[in-house]
């Protein structure tokens, strides 16, 4: 098959994987969620545009990953659930391929939602006065697509590799709790994690480094989750392909600290 004729299979399965994810009932609470906690938010100076800047950030880079991530595994694993595997493997589209789609279509949606939100602190950044210690650089902006992205491509990653009930929920354990755990034992360790450089917790990171390699640096990440997924089986290819990947990736790890 032909790189044209894979991108011609590819482009359907990937507009039907995004509208199972942003169509699926684990994101319909979202919205409530956001808006119960800006409600419950004291505000003591008021909802100011500041305010609201920070509402759109948390709502991204914290409450909105955790959704997509159980999301995404949920669409991602639904064949397997629904008994359709079988099915899938006699049809004329390569696993390689639907698993591509699969990927895409549910990092995309996630990744344009990410885009929108840095577009609107930008926005309301620039029509109003925003103490500077609370606005993002615009290499922190960037980063809010990948953090998204990542969280979709995080879900399908433990459809792949840990296909039974739960296999989620230890990802998830393991890269939020693990995450902080390990990383916050060491001062640059926010910049090695797949979360925003802008705070964690609250609070700011000691060590200085370049957040628009950080951006890429979670990019990189992005793609060693897709492509960990896409070789599941492929352990050759996997090695061949996600290797060199991997290296980038380390390395606009440590460039993002110089």
């Amino acid at each position: 098959m032909t790189t044209v004729d894979s991108a011609a299979a590819m482009t359907p399965l990937i507009g039907r994987e995004a509208r199972h994810l942003v169509r699926h009932p684990v994101l319909w609470p979202l919205p409530a969620v956001i808006a119960v906690t800006s409600a419950l938010d004291s505000a003591s100076d008021g909802r100011t545009a500041g305010y609201w800047y920070g509402t759109i950030f948390v709502a991204v880079a914290f409450f909105a990953p955790m959704f997509v991530l159980f999301a995404a595994n949920l669409v991602a694993s639904g064949a397997r659930r629904g008994h359709a595997e079988e099915a899938l493997d006699v049809t004329p589209t390569a696993d390689t391929i639907r698993t591509w789609a699969m990927s895409l279509g549910i990092a995309l949606p996630p990744a344009g939602v990410g885009a929108v939100a840095a577009v609107a602190m930008a926005l309301v950044d620039s029509v109003n006065d925003i103490p500077r210690q609370d606005v993002l650089t615009a290499g922190e902006l960037a980063q809010l697509p990948f953090i998204l992205a990542g969280a979709g491509l995080l879900g399908v990653l433990a459809a792949r590799w840990l296909p039974f009930a739960g296999g989620v929920l230890i990802v998830f354990v393991l890269a939020t709790l693990g995450g902080l755990v390990a990383f916050g034992r060491f001062d640059a360790g926010v910049w090695w994690m797949w979360w925003s450089t802008e705070r964690i917790l609250g609070v700011r990171s000691p060590v200085q480094g370049e957040p628009w390699l950080h951006a890429a640096y979670l990019a990189g990440l992005c793609a060693c989750a897709a492509v960990a997924a896409v070789y599941r089986a492929q352990r050759s290819r996997l090695a061949l392909v996600g290797g060199p990947v991997l290296a980038a990736t380390l390395v606009l790890g440590w460039l993002q600290l110089s």
